[in-house]
């Protein structure tokens, strides 16, 4: 009997996945459903795949399939197709697909032949594509060969609404360089004043009596009191800031559908996995300042720590309010998500904070010392010595801590990896710490390694071994700051960012073997791993020195319009994730990578507005 619906049938294959069932290449494989005589109308991310069966093929064929992102994972038997039928299914298009077909003969099923093989078939198909693969029988009817893959229409390029999009964000960046040019030169000024209803008046009555209007400048008003000056902040910190924000508010609210704006499905880095890093590592270095303030104002360190404290707590409890959201009718307290987003700030902040405490200084008494250029690491040694010590805790219990069932060492998403082996097992010790501490019902439940490698288990990404290395990202982060505050000079400042840039980034190519899977830690953001936080600090401390450099030294970029959601960034953030799916933010369009980036970049695009509004008005929400 054939059973069309994939969602019911992918739960079954799931669960005889659990219950020990191997899809090995041999007589007793699980046997799929028919394949339906419908063809399927096409999905987004999706190409139609034919087999054209020989009219004369005697034997059943079995078609297997897999996605290449799945790592180390056997094919599975998606379809069974009787003699002489067609069967048309859609393929995934966001990576290559592994695709093999066999023939059955009594139940039996018969050696691959080397043109149906996964070798010959597998490829990255095109989205919206049709693609044909024409079977051909032998002269005994027992055995079938494919053809080479035919396109029978000629898709338009999916990437084309970012091409617009792009040129749409080009205009409109030269747009603002123009205005602002026009504002600062006060053209802009003498134009509104020229074309006012008041300006025409005079102008038509009292032409020889207008004059040059010598009170509009470059913005600047004369006759206005001279503002109390205000502390000036570093510009390219904020902007840094408020370009992770954007990116982060676009790929919340979907990224237009494309798979590289959203979270990778276990090891490597998509756009979304940087964001959260960099939030963390900016932390860092925003610290510094805070508490080389609080030192010069005499400020005690227990109500230092107590401010710790409070802004931890504050956090705690908003990542709590922003995980109730979303679900009808409210969270079950005993259902509630209990690590995530901003409880890791928390968490992060109150460890990291708390030892800096200590360590900070407000003076720089070794400048003139022979060992002055790494005066940022040997003045704070005791500080470096206690976030090593969490390093290396994380990879004793990470490699170490026995898991029932699982290897020692295992960093995995188990499910369908390695041939199913280890299928409960998913994230090793962090996703059992988690799962023995908070209990199943208390972390996330949809881990991005789901769609993919099938899991079951759930897993947290902000669970509680990965705060180790969050700290020591958020450390790092810390080193800039001190870079900033120690260093005086721009050129020294930042020599000293791209020499961390360039240790930071070689020993996290040398854990990962600068690969995807195959390192000795690879690139993760679901377990925060050593090679992650290094990678993502590599990076930061480079985008940091070009922010820098253009803003804060060269002064050819004011920053705008990143600075000003850089300004608000705990507002911005629990405001996009409350009105996530709510009008005015988010309104139902139809299921194309056009619209649905038009949605994501309107949602952008509206937070945007509120950061320029609080910004116009002065107002800055801090914790």
């Amino acid at each position: 009997m054939a059973i069309p619906d994939r969602g019911m049938k992918g739960f079954l294959v799931l669960a005889l996945i659990c219950f020990g069932v191997t899809f090995a290449d041999d007589d007793s494989e699980l046997v799929p459903f028919m394949c339906p005589d419908d063809v399927p109308e096409y999905k987004m991310d999706t190409a139609l795949f034919t087999i054209r069966n020989d009219q004369n093929q005697q034997a059943k064929l079995r078609l297997y399939t897999q996605s290449e992102e799945c790592d180390t994972c056997n094919l599975i038997p998606e379809w069974e197709i009787l003699p002489a039928q067609n069967c048309s299914i859609l393929v995934d298009t966001r990576w290559p697909v592994r695709i093999e077909i066999r023939t059955v003969t009594n139940e039996s099923v018969k050696s691959v032949d080397p043109s149906c093989s996964e070798g010959n078939l597998t490829k990255l198909f095109l989205e919206y594509g049709d693609y044909v693969v024409y079977m051909k029988s032998t002269e005994d009817n027992e055995q079938a060969t494919c053809s080479k893959l035919i396109i029978m229409n000629d898709p338009s390029d999916s990437n084309i609404p970012i091409y617009v999009a792009l040129g749409i964000g080009v205009f409109l960046a030269l747009v603002w360089i123009l205005i602002n040019y026009l504002y600062r030169r006060g053209i802009l000024h003498r134009i509104i004043y020229f074309w006012s209803t008041e300006g025409m008046m005079v102008h038509r009555y009292s032409t020889q009596d207008l004059g040059t209007p010598t009170n509009i400048n470059a913005g600047e008003d004369p006759n206005k009191e001279e503002k109390k000056e205000k502390k000036e902040r570093l510009k390219s910190l904020d902007t840094f800031r408020g370009m992770s924000l954007v990116v982060m508010n676009f790929v919340n609210y979907g990224g237009g559908g494309y798979w590289f704006f959203d979270h990778s499905d276990w090891n490597g880095i998509t756009v979304a996995d940087l964001v959260f890093p960099w939030f963390v590592w900016i932390m860092g270095t925003s610290m510094v300042f805070s508490f080389s303030s609080q030192l010069k104002r005499s400020t005690p360190k227990t109500l230092m720590f107590w401010k710790i404290l409070k802004r931890s707590a504050i956090l705690f409890l908003l990542g709590l309010v922003v995980n109730t959201e979303g679900t009808p009718g409210g969270v079950e307290i005993e259902e509630i998500r209990i690590p995530g987003v901003l409880q890791r700030f928390a968490g992060t902040y109150l460890i990291v904070a708390t030892i800096h405490m200590f360590f900070a200084k407000t003076t720089d008494e070794h400048q003139h010392c022979w060992w002055s250029p790494v005066r940022d690491v040997l003045d704070y040694w005791p500080e470096w010595i206690l976030h090593l010590v969490m390093v290396t805790v994380w990879l004793a219990i990470t490699f170490a801590l026995p898991v029932p069932g699982c290897p020692k060492g295992y960093l995995g998403p188990g499910g369908l990896h390695e041939g199913g082996k280890y299928e409960n097992c998913t994230g090793g010790a962090a996703g059992y710490i988690d799962r023995v501490i908070f209990g199943n019902s208390h972390i996330y439940g949809n881990p991005t390694a789901k769609a993919i490698y099938k899991t079951s288990v759930p897993y947290d990404p902000e669970g509680l071994l990965g705060t180790l290395t969050s700290c020591f990202l958020c450390f790092l982060g810390l080193q800039a700051g001190k870079i900033l505050l120690q260093q005086k000079d721009w050129v020294q400042r930042c020599k000293r960012f791209l020499i961390w840039c360039i240790i930071l980034g070689a020993i996290a190519a040398i854990l990962s073997k600068a690969s995807k899977n195959d390192g000795f830690i690879p690139i993760c953001k679901n377990l925060w791993s050593l090679s992650f936080v290094l990678a993502l600090s590599s990076l930061a401390f480079f985008l940091f020195t070009l922010c820098y450099l253009l803003i804060d030294v060269w002064k050819v970029w004011s920053g705008a319009p990143f600075c000003y959601p850089g300004l608000n960034p705990i507002l911005i953030y629990v405001g996009h994730e409350v009105f996530a799916n709510r009008s005015p933010v988010h309104f139902p369009v139809v299921h194309t990578h056009a619209a649905q980036l038009a949605m994501s970049a309107w949602g952008t695009f509206f937070w945007f507005l509120v950061s320029l509004y609080l910004y116009v008005k002065d107002i800055i929400v801090t914790i």
